[in-house]
């Protein structure tokens, strides 16, 4: 009797330490979330460059490089790197995305939301695409406004040998796919072209008559896009091509004055159906292969003959999903009876579309959990030791990590700010509780060590 009531003194010294030390003379400040953020970006990026190392910190970028900076107390830029970046040219209109990373200035007094939307990320120079937090830090993603210049002309203009008549060029490096042609003869304009997205014309039918003729080609901005931020090169000019009396054209096949043509292709253009596959052409005649296309905002996968895939897909050691329809799935997609979730947009390295990997992820407000298969995981789960609960019940939170009191199967637990099951004694609101090591359930009226629990689970 005598050693219980030494155990009965000694868990009562402990409580009431406790008590003390979780129960201070002055309560601290809670910590408060960073509602919006703001980045700016300063750009003089120069067509025909490959995309520069980026300055942190800087409000105005040197020219032809890129700086992005944050001006807050309560975070501060710590990285920028771009999102896909390769060898390739900057062509005018394009608009290179890059990633900035915002770390918190102090996380025990401001801490960044889950996810943001575009009204809450301001960007001065670009445009927002998206933003997650990643650990204490958020990842914004954007796109640098478009490049403004001026586009290269054709590397080579020349005359086609084995077609007579016929006008060649090659494309350049900063080329928009859209070129102007004049006609010559004896140094006199004979024929324009406004318009054509080949490389080659026809210019057979506009020598009429004998003399020496050559031609200029010029690349120019044929989209709308191309027009507000792209100019015209200079021109190119091809050497002489002699026309004899014996070989002059009878005209046949001349268009109207200044002329725009663009010849496309007779078979059948948008969506066809073949042998039961699925393949997209466009007025040109060229079809959609090799790889990822979009069409009407939505992304398909084409194999080399053309053919538009469907189910799982992987793809540069990412695993995608491809519904019957062939549209690649974003977002939470359910598939054999599972749920998956599928970037709704490029993160990082991490292209769209791309299935999550396993572990732990944010998506919303919410945690959730992915198996090694990519599957979402729901119900109790034992990670590093400790105990956390993913909603089984088949609503809109199914398998969300829960936080707080939890009743499942008449049964009573409680996870803390981390989703961890406490276990143990506890205080919580001022309460003393205690949960059952290993299953993390609520005692209830019962005694644990001498101490009487009630029907509330409460220690009184």
């Amino acid at each position: 009797m005598v050693d219980k009531l030494k155990r009965r003194v000694a868990l009562l010294l402990v409580a009431c330490s406790l008590i003390s030390i979780c129960m201070p003379g002055e309560a601290f400040a809670a910590t408060k979330p960073i509602n919006s953020v703001s980045v700016r970006v300063s750009s003089k990026l120069e067509p025909g460059k490959s995309l520069p190392d980026i300055t942190i910190g800087s409000s105005s970028a040197s020219d032809g490089g890129v700086a992005v900076s944050a001006s807050s107390s309560d975070y501060t830029l710590t990285e920028a790197e771009w999102v896909d970046k390769n060898s390739k040219a900057v062509l005018p209109t394009d608009e290179p995305r890059l990633t900035v990373t915002l770390e918190p200035t102090d996380v025990s007094e401001r801490y960044f939301l889950a996810s943001y939307k575009a009204s809450n990320v301001k960007v001065s120079g670009g445009t927002f695409v998206s933003a997650r937090r990643d650990g204490d830090s958020l990842v914004v993603t954007l796109r640098v406004k478009p490049v403004k210049g001026e586009y290269d002309p054709p590397k080579d203009a020349y005359w086609n040998e084995k077609n007579l008549g016929e006008a060649r060029w090659d494309k350049a490096d900063n080329d928009s796919g859209y070129y102007e042609l004049q006609l010559f003869r004896d140094e006199k304009s004979v024929h324009k072209v406004a318009k054509v997205s080949s490389r080659s014309y026809n210019f057979y039918p506009y020598m009429t008559q004998e003399g020496e003729y050559t031609f200029k080609v010029r690349t120019i901005p044929g989209t709308d896009d191309q027009n507000k931020y792209g100019k015209k090169s200079d021109w190119v000019e091809s050497g002489e091509l002699e026309i004899t009396d014996r070989y002059v054209s009878d005209g046949k096949g001349q268009q109207a004055g200044n002329s725009s043509v663009v010849k496309g292709t007779t078979d059948p253009v948008g969506w066809f159906k073949e042998n039961d596959t699925w393949g997209y052409r466009y007025p040109d005649g060229s079809l959609c292969r090799n790889g990822w296309s979009e069409i009407d905002g939505l992304w398909y996968y084409f194999n080399e003959d053309g053919v538009m895939a469907t189910g799982w897909k992987q793809i540069d050691g990412q695993h995608y999903y491809l519904y019957d329809n062939g549209q690649m799935a974003v977002g939470w997609s359910k598939i054999g009876g599972a749920w998956y979730y599928f970037r709704p947009e490029t993160e990082g390295t991490m292209p769209k579309g791309a299935m999550v990997s396993p572990g732990w992820r944010v998506i919303g407000p919410y945690y959730f959990y992915f198996n090694e298969d990519g599957s979402m995981y729901t119900g109790w789960l034992r990670e590093r030791g400790k105990l956390y609960y993913l909603n089984t019940v088949d609503n809109s939170l199914l398998g969300a990590m829960f936080t707080g009191w939890i009743n499942r199967d008449e049964k009573t637990y409680f996870a803390d700010s981390n989703g961890e099951i406490l276990e143990g004694w506890n205080q919580i609101d001022g309460s003393w509780y205690y949960f059952y090591p290993g299953s993390g359930e609520m005692a209830r009226n019962t005694q644990v060590d001498g101490f009487t629990v009630d029907e509330n689970g409460i220690w009184r």
